[in-house]
């Protein structure tokens, strides 16, 4: 009830105020000017007389909220004061958390992202090894079953062994005196003949045996042992 008339009080007052304000204005106007006085004299005492209701209104105020006196209303309200300080301390504090929260979760989302593409990475590496091994290991096989490479380096050995290489001729690969045969390891036995001067510049034909291997760490071909006969 009070703080109801604290509020039409002061309706009143500032009502009153501009009442008295413009009373005065009209004191300037000779027309006026006797209604003017009426009214300046009107405006003056409500004036007055809403200020003391809203003074005295406010004296009492306490009553609206079942209390004794003015101070338990300073109480009261300095009460709900430091509650509502203490709600936004809380908020604050839960903002903060909720902060550090969606923080932390955010971090354990870039943590399972980076372990997924570490893993990915892995296994994609894992991939290519393994592709790159398998590359190697056919490339490997294709030249360990190439018996016609083997029997080209046969020769070349040979032509190292000869008094005159460049006289040397051999046989074709499908010469049915040709034979080239696989060994454990990458490593063949080559069968064939060679005609190729001798000392004494004579035309003559040699039997040969030749056992050579291919090295893939190098990609070489090592020559294990040779017969010329």
């Amino acid at each position: 009830m009070f703080e109801t008339g604290i509020m039409l009080g002061a309706i009143v007052w500032l009502l009153s105020g501009l009442w008295f304000v413009v009373s005065i204005m009209r004191l300037f106007r000779k027309r006026w000017r006797k209604s003017a006085l009426l009214h300046l004299k009107l405006a003056a005492g409500l004036f007055v007389l809403s200020l003391a209701a809203v003074i005295w209104c406010n004296q009492f105020v306490y009553l609206d909220y079942g209390l004794a006196s003015r101070e338990e209303l300073e109480q009261a309200r300095a009460e709900r004061k430091a509650a509502a300080q203490a709600e936004r301390a809380a908020a604050a504090a839960r903002a903060e958390a909720e902060k550090a929260a969606a923080a932390k979760l955010k971090a354990e989302r870039e943590a399972e992202q980076a372990v997924l593409d570490a893993r990915k990475k892995a296994e994609q590496q894992a991939a290519e090894a393994a592709r790159k091994a398998e590359k190697e290991a056919a490339e490997l096989a294709r030249k360990c079953g190439d018996t016609t490479m083997a029997f080209v380096m046969s020769q070349e050995f040979v032509t190292r062994n000869l008094k005159a290489p460049s006289t040397a001729k051999f046989p074709w690969y499908t010469d049915n005196q040709v034979s080239v045969t696989q060994k454990p390891g990458c490593a063949f036995r080559v069968v064939a003949w060679v005609d190729a001067q001798n000392g004494f510049g004579a035309q003559i034909r040699s039997r040969y045996v030749v056992d050579l291997k291919y090295l893939a760490a190098s990609g070489e071909w090592l020559l294990t042992d040779i017969e010329i006969r």
